[in-house]
């Protein structure tokens, strides 16, 4: 150890004698290596570290499948069903979210709120912070009104969060009592904004519920059970719904079971994107230590003579090759102190890809793990880059350096046209990548939505069944709100909606065609609920029929309007009107018109068959606020508007359509951005490393070159020499870079649109953007060599 910390002082005082080398490869490592830890953050927090809850690799989501759609939402009866199978599973909890209307306050507000069954805490492994969790009493019929509330809330109202349990809330204007508190930050992954209130479901097992597909469950198994056994006895549960002898013909058949950890179904849409940005990471270091290498094969030539005289007076090759490691030792710790500090900021921009719900469970931070990955990594930097000029030395012998000449130390050395190759190649694979996204945005923003999302604001009501108790109330408040809206400024449409367009929320029945589907099970589309003037609102295109018109009432034939994925997934293609469907086995709905195909849920999934009820038949408890004017009507406007129809109606805030798109190409553009990045560095690194080589090359070959002139070579003749060799260089990587960049595309397939990984146009722009740097890079040295005085050169030999 004593010898070795000597060998680390010699080779800190050789380089703070070259000061430019060791700060050229220290920045080198730094980048690569910040690059490095800032992306093994995220990995670690995604993947390897557990989720905030006691034993939660236990933990599991739910969901039942079908053919035609695959994983989807369980409705009540199975999970209570799935609650019933003890053998796999200690606990199931389910809940859905839901919107509650505060009022008793200043002014009436609008709280995000989900309905559980009681178990869920215990579920989860968590305890109220203040007062008692939910009972299975207080989810029974007739039970006295209960809920547990979110610390922000509890401070929010009570100040001190002890004091809330025991108060009153008036939700939907009844008033429910505060069992508990939850603990500070307490979440579920599951959704984007803080649950404030959870309100105790009881689970219904009717037939009816059977088909009403909504709930998220939760369930810890039993130690020692795995995901299969798991999803076995879900199928089992399922199954047995099917034969129940009391399920009639309408029942829906038996689903089966899908079952992965919650961390997997909590941060397995941001997996892909992060794994794709830790490999470009991989390359870019893969490409550093090529091009310190290089650089170290070039001062280990210049170090030749030292290394053979020290070999001839008895230094082993074990002594060289820890002097070696000691030099590379310490520029593998720069680097990586370089790399820690850019990962502090590194992984602050990082985690904004992350949805918010991901940032507050699986935020990415510099813990022991990630601090011991760098250094792991740096170990084995220090130990790689040691090696090739260590080995080199050892096979150079003493007499042929001390006979002198210009060959003594000049021979060419293959390894180093190797690595450029290598650093071309992986440089071309993460352009390729880069372009691939480049063209995905360009796709994304000519995607045609099937509505127009310019000048459009919506805003959120949720009409509590306490104040509007039957459909007649809502349907009256609905179209007293519209009419309300109507005298806004500039109003240029108005309309009301169930759910809005890329809101991230949709709401699935199975549905029965008359004379197509009387037999076997119902298929699914989405349902939704809309005024006549939502349509004209949002820019939605009439193709064939009616819109929705005022006599479209309760008592009036019950009509609908389908769009073209429902005809053709459901009709065979064709006309669709008059067409009848059912989704509840009891009123039959006659399609009036065809409307135009809407991406609704996100803005690269394809659109889903859905169908649409007139708000004046179906009277629905949640509804969007639509309106297309000029200028924006202002939030204070709106809520002036509903609260002449109703003062206890809160308006929580306004969404603009234009918003909602581009906040489904937010994560395509965070991850171009990075990896344009990274491809960009590992373009610099690559252009340096075929400019190191080439210029090496012309040192090496000026005798070479000089008689080449001095017998009436040109200087094109000699530039064209010159880049010649390295043009075989970046050939020579493109017909490596290419077939691995089509191959290593396939992982991210699901990132692309409109794009394939063999895309023509952008695997042509990027090989002539890396051919053009790489001839640009070895055109200087070239001009250079072109310049060359051979009466000189010749003279000094």
């Amino acid at each position: 150890m004593e010898a070795f910390l000597r060998d680390v002082r010699f080779a800190w005082r050789g380089l703070r004698r070259t000061p430019g080398f060791t700060l050229t490869v220290v920045l080198t490592l730094g980048l690569a290596l910040g690059a490095n830890t800032t992306i093994f953050s995220m990995v670690h927090a995604l993947v390897l570290r557990p989720l905030p809850f006691p034993q939660s690799e236990e933990l599991v989501r739910l969901y039942c499948t079908q053919p035609e759609q695959g994983p989807v939402s369980p409705s009540e009866p199975e999970a209570a069903a799935w609650a019933e199978e003890t053998g796999a599973f200690r606990q199931v909890a389910a809940f859905h979210y839901t919107y509650v209307n505060r009022t008793g306050g200043e002014v009436p507000e609008r709280l995000f709120a989900a309905r559980t069954t009681p178990n869920l805490l215990s579920t989860v492994g968590v305890a109220p912070a203040a007062g008692r969790p939910l009972e299975p009493a207080d989810a029974q019929p007739g039970a006295a009104l209960t809920a547990l509330i979110s610390h922000g809330l509890a401070t929010r109202l009570f100040s001190a969060p002890e004091a809330a349990p025991g108060q009153t809330l008036w939700l939907d204007g009844q008033a429910v009592s505060i069992a508990g508190v939850l603990p500070p930050g307490f979440m579920l992954g599951e959704s984007s904004n803080e649950i404030n209130v959870w309100l105790p479901l009881h689970l219904r097992t009717s037939q009816e519920a059977q088909g009403h597909h909504h709930l998220k469950v939760l369930a810890r198994l039993k130690p020692g059970v795995s995901l299969e056994t798991a999803r076995q006895a879900a199928t089992r549960g399922s199954a047995q719904l099917s034969s129940d002898g009391e399920a009639g013909e309408d029942a829906e058949p038996a689903h089966g079971a899908h079952v992965l950890t919650w961390q997997e179904d909590i941060t397995g849409g941001a997996r892909t994107v992060v794994f794709a940005l830790w490999g470009a990471a991989a390359f870019v270091l893969l490409i550093a230590c090529a091009n310190v290498t290089n650089l170290l094969l070039a001062r280990a030539v210049h170090r030749r003579r030292e290394g053979a005289i020290r070999a001839a007076l008895g230094a082993s090759l074990g002594r060289r090759l820890s002097e070696a490691l000691a030099e590379t030792v310490l520029l593998s710790l720069l680097g990586g102190a370089v790399g820690l500090l850019l990962a502090l900021w590194g992984t602050d921009a990082l985690s904004s890809l992350l949805p918010p719900q991901q940032q507050r469970l699986a935020t990415p931070e510099l813990h022991l793990p990630v601090l011991l990955f760098t250094g792991g990594l740096c170990a084995s930097v220090a130990v790689l880059l040691s090696l090739v000029p260590a080995i080199d030395s050892s096979r150079t012998g003493l007499l042929p350096l001390l006979a002198g000449g210009h060959g003594a130390t000049g021979a060419r050395h293959p390894l180093r046209a190797g690595l450029v190759v290598v650093q071309l190649a992986l440089a071309l694979v993460l352009l390729t990548g880069a372009g691939l996204l480049m063209r995905t945005l360009a796709h994304l923003s000519e995607l045609e939505l099937g509505f127009q999302p310019s000048g459009v604001v919506s805003a959120a009501v949720q009409l509590p069944a306490q104040r509007y108790p039957d459909q007649a109330s809502r349907i009256q408040a609905a179209a007293r709100l519209e009419e309300a809206l109507a005298t806004l400024p500039g109003l240029q449409a108005v309309g009301l909606q169930q759910e809005i367009h890329l809101a991230g929320s949709t709401t699935s029945s199975g549905v029965r065609v008359e004379g197509k589907d009387e037999a076997g099970s119902p298929r699914h589309a989405d349902h939704r609920v809309a005024s006549p003037g939502a349509f004209e609102a949002l820019g939605v295109p009439l193709k064939r029929g009616r819109l929705f018109e005022g006599t479209d009432a309760v008592g009036a034939p019950p009509v609908a309007l389908i769009n073209e994925a429902f005809v053709r997934a459901f009709l065979d293609g064709q006309e669709g009107l008059g067409a009848r469907f059912s989704f509840d086995g009891e009123t039959w709905w006659t399609v009036v018109g065809v409307v135009g195909d809407v991406r609704h849920l996100e803005l690269m999934a394809p659109p889903a068959p859905a169908f649409y009820l007139p708000v004046a038949q179906a009277g629905p408890t949640q509804l969007h606020l639509i309106v297309r004017s000029t200028p924006a009507p202002t939030l204070a406007q709106m809520r002036e508007a509903v609260r002449g129809v109703d003062p206890e109606l809160p308006v929580p805030a306004l969404q603009q359509l234009g918003a909602l798109v581009e906040r489904g190409r937010q994560r395509h553009e965070m991850l171009l951005t990075l990896l344009s990045i990274l491809s960009g560095l590992a373009l610099v690194l690559a252009a340096l490393g075929i400019w190191g080589v080439v210029s090496y090359g012309v040192n090496q070959r000026t005798r070479e070159l000089s008689i080449r002139r001095a017998l009436g070579a040109s200087e094109r003749n000699l530039m064209r020499l010159v880049v010649g060799s390295a043009g075989r260089l970046v050939g020579l990587a493109l017909l490596v870079g290419l077939p691995t960049a089509v191959g290593l595309g396939q992982a991210v397939r699901s990132l692309l649109y409109g794009v394939t990984p063999a895309d023509l146009p952008t695997l042509l722009g990027v090989a002539a953007l890396l051919g053009t740097v790489g001839l640009i890079a070895a055109w200087l040295p070239a001009r250079r060599a072109a310049k060359v005085d051979p009466g000189l050169t010749l003279r000094a030999e």
